[in-house]
């Protein structure tokens, strides 16, 4: 997991292989006004975003989640959210890893670690980052956030 601010964002050019960012990048600088659910494809389904706005939730009524072949690159731009980590080894499954969404959920766990996001913040969360989005940070009842999705082997981690 990379946890860090829009302005540092750049420097994290060097973890791509074979593919220049600078696109997305660009776009998340730029992509405050993009439709909700608005997916914009940078190198197919390789390397794609789309911008949400999404309600928070109680922690109880949120999911632990990871995924197999994608990186989410979490990108807030506005509200807050806290977004809980553990292992994904740590976890216990709840129900098959499904192949064609790239979700696997877990059943309730104890995070090891609180992210609380907040506009001009972003995280990685690679496959071996269980996370928890959506939930309450107690202030925010709505997150505006893009995810993008970074097929893993377009990154050298």
């Amino acid at each position: 997991m990379i946890l860090d601010t829009h302005d540092n964002l750049a420097q994290y050019t060097p973890l791509f292989r074979g593919l220049d960012p600078t696109p997305l990048f660009a776009w998340l600088r730029n992509c405050r006004d993009v439709g909700c659910d608005t997916k914009v494809e940078f190198a197919g389904n390789k390397l794609f975003a789309k911008a949400l706005r999404l309600d928070t939730r109680a922690r109880d009524a949120c999911k632990w989640e990871s995924h197999r072949e994608y990186v989410d690159l979490q990108y807030i731009l506005g509200g807050g959210e806290v977004i809980e980590w553990a292992p994904s080894a740590k976890l216990v499954a709840d129900g098959a890893y499904d192949e064609k969404t790239d979700f696997q959920f877990y059943a309730p766990a104890e995070a090891d670690a609180l992210l609380s996001m907040q506009d001009g913040m972003f995280a990685f969360l690679f496959p071996s980052d269980g996370h928890k989005p959506l939930v309450s940070d107690g202030n925010n009842r709505q997150i505006h956030k893009v995810i993008a999705k970074i097929h893993k082997s377009l990154l050298l981690v």
